[in-house]
Order: structure tokens, then sequence, then C-alpha cells
């Protein structure tokens, strides 16, 4: 009896044992269940703000104006020409007999200044120096009986103040700028430095239109949304004093006076799509603004000699080729009235006042096929070719516009880069001319284009 009242003691103590080590081991795997799904929610959170992390240091250094490092907050760019040109050209607009010249032009040699306060306000200057020289300048007095324009010569050449510039950078979609500016119309300020366009000089359609490299003093907002870019602009605008046939509003700019007029503003509105400077880009721009409001003797003119200008330009890249182009038209108001009043300016010289186009227009287009591989050079060999088109009178508010200065040229030429920041070019050119009793001109050059970047 006793052995039997042992036996069953010892096996319920193991049965109560062995529940007890049971529930102690369910216990233990759901708290050590718990203790991974804690560690895994630790991982989660940690992964997220790691993420958020790496958003934010990417977001401040997009946010970063370009040149800026935490151990560089400036920079100096520089770039520059020199031309020798031997073409047939026409003393006046009588000549009918083209006469050829040979010359060398240091065509312009630009320094500019970067320097960033922080991460979103950055100041720009640009200086070019033309032509190898100081410049003039003209000034007008208005005590003379009638207004006259006084020049006074420093040296020869000119010194400019392209831009000065300050930029609040707001975020990745929208950045300010103020100060003297760049007018975004064509191509002429997004592609001016050697390496940027094809031909031995800038593009002398454009020019025949407007001013190349176009800046005045304003403000400029720009915004930026999935690849597209669009800029609004109120500037200075443009003096009529200074239209000419030859040239239409080009030779209005008022970078020649020591202080410009700001009566009439201009507005420009621009929208691209895509990297103009890339070679992968298309765009359109507006350019509208009063000119009589500026003029330095205003009782001359009735009227208030509107100017508009509606552009379409864009580059394309794809492999060993590249494209480029624009189209320009423009309208003046009142262009005879300033046509009268301009020639009778005193202090002027005259020079061909027969009419202003009231319409205008210019184009080009160039292409152009990097011939490296085929060489089997070391370095870009560009053959390319470029159609350009101007026509500054194409339409007068009274009479028939001449064609004398309607004009075409083909060029054929070459770019060698022997490193990257150097650029040697050499182009042979003819020009058509659309009055029937002018032959066609033709012309051969070089040039050489430096660009760096420190």
């Amino acid at each position: 009896m006793n052995n039997v009242l042992k036996f069953v003691a010892l096996n319920t103590l193991f049965l109560f044992h062995h529940q007890s080590f049971a529930a102690s081991e369910i216990e233990l795997e759901a708290e050590i269940l718990k203790q991974k799904e804690q560690l895994q929610l630790i991982e989660k959170q940690l992964a997220e703000l790691k993420s958020t992390v790496i958003n934010v240091e990417e977001q401040r250094h997009e946010e970063k104006p370009v040149g800026y490092s935490n151990d560089k907050n400036w920079q100096i760019n520089s770039y520059g020409s020199v031309l020798y040109k031997s073409e047939e050209i026409y003393q006046n607009i009588q000549d009918i007999d083209p006469e050829r010249k040979a010359t060398t032009d240091l065509e312009r040699v630009v320094l500019e200044f970067v320097y960033d306060f922080d991460a979103k306000w950055q100041v720009e200057i640009e200086l070019e120096y033309e032509h190898g020289g100081v410049g003039s300048t003209l000034e007008y007095d208005g005590f003379e009986e009638f207004g006259e324009f006084e020049t006074e010569i420093e040296a020869g050449g000119e010194v400019i103040v392209e831009k000065l510039q300050a930029k609040y950078t707001a975020n990745e979609n929208f950045t300010i700028k103020m100060g003297h500016i760049f007018v975004p119309v064509g191509l002429g300020t997004d592609l001016h430095k050697p390496g940027q366009y094809f031909t031995t000089q800038r593009h002398w359609s454009e020019a025949t239109l407007i001013p190349q490299v176009w800046h005045e003093t304003g403000v400029n907002l720009i915004s930026k949304w999935q690849g597209f870019t669009a800029q609004t602009l109120i500037t200075t605008g443009l003096n009529s004093e200074y239209f000419r046939t030859y040239q239409w509003v080009a030779t209005g700019h008022q970078k020649r006076f020591e202080q410009v007029n700001a009566d009439d503003l201009a507005l420009t509105l621009r929208l691209d799509y895509g990297d103009i400077k890339a070679g992968k880009g298309f765009g359109v721009s507006y350019y509208t603004g009063d000119t009589s409001g500026n003029r330095n003797n205003t009782t001359k003119v009735t009227g208030d000699g509107n100017l508009t200008i509606i552009g379409l330009h864009g580059a394309y890249s794809y492999e060993n080729w590249q494209v480029r182009g624009q189209y320009l038209f423009g309208t003046l108001d009142d262009s005879q009235a300033i046509t009268n009043a301009n020639k009778t300016t005193p202090g002027l010289k005259p020079g061909n006042f027969a009419q202003l186009g009231s319409e205008a227009e210019s184009s080009f287009v160039e292409l152009a096929y990097n011939s490296q591989g085929i060489f089997n050079l070391s370095n870009p060999l560009y053959l390319y070719t470029t159609y350009e088109y101007a026509n500054p009178i194409k339409k007068v508010e009274q009479g028939n516009a001449t064609d004398r200065f309607n004009k075409e040229s083909v060029a054929l030429g070459i770019n060698y880069f022997p490193i990257k920041n150097i650029v040697l070019k050499a182009q042979v050119a003819q020009q058509m001319y659309a009055q029937s009793d002018l032959d066609d001109s033709t012309s051969f050059s070089l040039s050489m284009g430096y660009f760096f970047s420190i």
C-alpha cells in the first residue's frame, strides 16, 4: 500500500512539473515572438528615418546654386574669342560692286564672378571687354535748343557690365533673379560662349533684329515643373532713337548711354521644355514693350512705338549629331513716325533712314556631326553647315519695302577641340541678296575661342 501511494505521489509530482515546464516554454516563446515584433518595428522606424534624412540631404543639395559646396562658395568663369575674316563687303546702300577686305578682331574677353552667400542667395557679375578696348559713351544734353548727343571718347572698343544679378533660390521649383539680367529672347542668351555655337561668329541673323546677349535691368521669376521652365520678366525697354533700317531695333539697346531711361518697361515671357544648353529642349518666347517713352526727346514722336517679338527655338542632340535653330518675328508700331523723328535728331549720324520696318524676321538652323570616330581622333572634330536668313524691313507702314537688306547665307565649317577648353574654327560662307542687282558675296573666316571655370 505504501508503495502504491509513493508511486501515485511521484507520478502526480512529475505531471505537475511537466505542465509547469510546458507553460513556461509557451510563455517564453510568446515573449520571444513579442520581442521579435518590437525589433522589426524598430528596424522599420530606423529605415524610414534613414530615408527621410537622405531625402532632406538630397533636397538641400539640389537647392544649392551651381558651384556651391561646403568648402567653396565662389567661382570665376571666363571665355573669349578672336577672329580673322576675309569677306566681300558693300560700302554703302548705293554700292553694287563689293570689295574684299580682310580684318582681325579681338571680339571679346568675358569675366564672370559668382559668389554664394549660402545655399539660397547668390550674386553674379559678368564683365565683357569687346574689341580689345574700353570704349566711348553717349550723353544726352537736353539744354541745347533741340537736344544734343555728346560723345565722350575713352578708348577703342568698350567694356560692358552684361550682368549684375542677385539670385534667390526658394526651392527646386522657384527662383528669382533681380538686377541687371539677361532677356531670354531667342538662343543668344543661352548659347553665346564659343563652344556653344558652331559658326566662327555669333549668328548674324539674330544680331540683325535684336541685341545679342540681350541684358536689361529688372526682375525675372523662374518656375520649374516636370521638365518645363517658365520665365516672367519685367525689365527696362529699348530706345527708338537708335532704331535703324539695317539692324531694326537691335541698335536701340541703351547700353551706350550713361543712364538708362526707364519710362517704358518691357514684359518678356518664355516657356521651355527640356534643357536647351544640354542639347535637348525647345521653347517659345514673347517680348512686348513701348519705346517712345525712353527717347531723350519724346516730343518728336507721336505714338507709343510698341515693339512685339515672338520667338521659336530648339536644340537637339543624338549620338554624334547636333542641331539647333530659331525663328524670330517682330512688329513695330509707329515705325514711320520714328523714322521721320530720327532723321532730324541733332548729334546723330543719319545713316540710312529711308525706311524702318514695321515688320521684321530672321531665322537660322545649324547641323553638326562629330567626326572624331571617323578620323580616329582623340578629340572632337565637328563638321557643320549653317543656314541663316534675316529681313529687318520685311514690311513698312508706307510704300514698298526695299529688298536691300533681305539676305541669306549658307556656311560650311569645322570645329576642333584640341582640349575641352579651346575650340578652333574655320568657315567658308556665301551670302545671297534678294535685291536683283546685287551679286552673291563670299567670305572665309578663322576663329579661336576659350572657356574655363575655377
